[in-house]
């Protein structure tokens, strides 16, 4: 069981300071004021409406829709990320992985290798959870010695680590595919309005024109990498308690077969004694 740990500690990094600094940067861009509108070049003096002139703030939901089609796919992907994250948190609880009550009660009912064996299996059956199905494992081949039984269990430990492990490859991939898909949204922008700043009339209008579809475009950027950030975040806090929830399991697991002395001369008994 020495290296059922390391199953869990081979991840990659993504750029979260480049990314961090693109968020920053990019919510600066989308929130700050314009300047006050320039002054009529036929005009002196600066009408006090020009001066005040700022333009105007659009909520989430305006800058939403003004994203284009690929915030739709982003939307998708941060409703998933949601119910991942709601999933993992449920299915990660220690209660539902290491019961405080679970090993306790087994020692009421596993008194004695020999005799108390099918009183403890239906006992792991009935406290259904990861630790009670490898103590189930290693139990139903005591018969074959300790070596069996602790083999059974590190196998039985692979199966729950891929348990335990279940949708987080899924939910890493969505904070990839949100900053892919933020990435595609704004070149599409750029090019659209670089594309109407081409076809428009020479002016300042050409000017606007191009500054509006770029900002516009750069919401795409922003909500691929706000939901890459969230994800990305849990993924690693979900890493966390897997790890250690599997320390745990191992701690218990040792002092379990630590209580019950398993040694040659037990073990030699437990041969004698079975019908297996």
């Amino acid at each position: 069981m020495r290296n059922f740990r390391n199953t869990f500690r081979r991840f990659r990094l993504p750029p979260a300071l480049l990314g961090l600094a693109a968020v920053l940067l990019i919510g600066v861009t989308l929130y700050a004021e314009d300047a006050p509108a320039p002054a009529p070049a036929a005009s002196t003096q600066p009408s006090q409406e020009d001066a005040q002139a700022t333009t105007k703030k659009l909520n989430a939901v305006d800058l939403f829709f003004k994203g284009g089609i690929f915030m739709y796919p982003l939307a998708l992907c941060s409703i998933l990320a949601v119910a991942i994250i709601l999933e993992r948190f449920l299915a990660l609880r220690r209660s539902q992985v290491v019961p405080r009550q679970f090993i306790p009660g087994l020692k009421n009912v596993f008194r004695d290798i020999k005799e108390d064996r099918p009183a403890a299996i239906d006992y792991c059956r009935r406290n259904d959870s990861p630790i009670a199905r490898m103590v189930a494992a290693g139990i139903k081949r005591l018969p074959r010695g300790f070596e069996a039984a602790e083999k059974a269990i590190e196998d039985a430990g692979g199966n729950e680590a891929l348990k335990l492990r279940r949708n987080m490859r899924f939910l890493y991939a969505l904070g990839s595919v949100a900053t892919l898909l933020g990435l595609i949204g704004t070149i599409s922008g750029m090019i659209v309005a670089f594309q109407a700043s081409a076809n428009a009339p020479a002016g300042n209008s050409k000017v606007q024109d191009l500054s509006e579809g770029i900002y516009v475009a750069m919401v795409n950027t922003f909500g691929g990498l706000a939901v890459a950030i969230v994800v990305t975040i849990f993924y690693y806090f979900f890493v966390g308690r897997i790890e250690r929830l599997i320390g745990e399991i191992n701690d218990t697991l040792v002092d379990f077969s630590d209580e019950y002395g398993f040694n040659a001369e037990s073990e030699a008994e437990l041969r004698a004694t079975s019908t297996l």
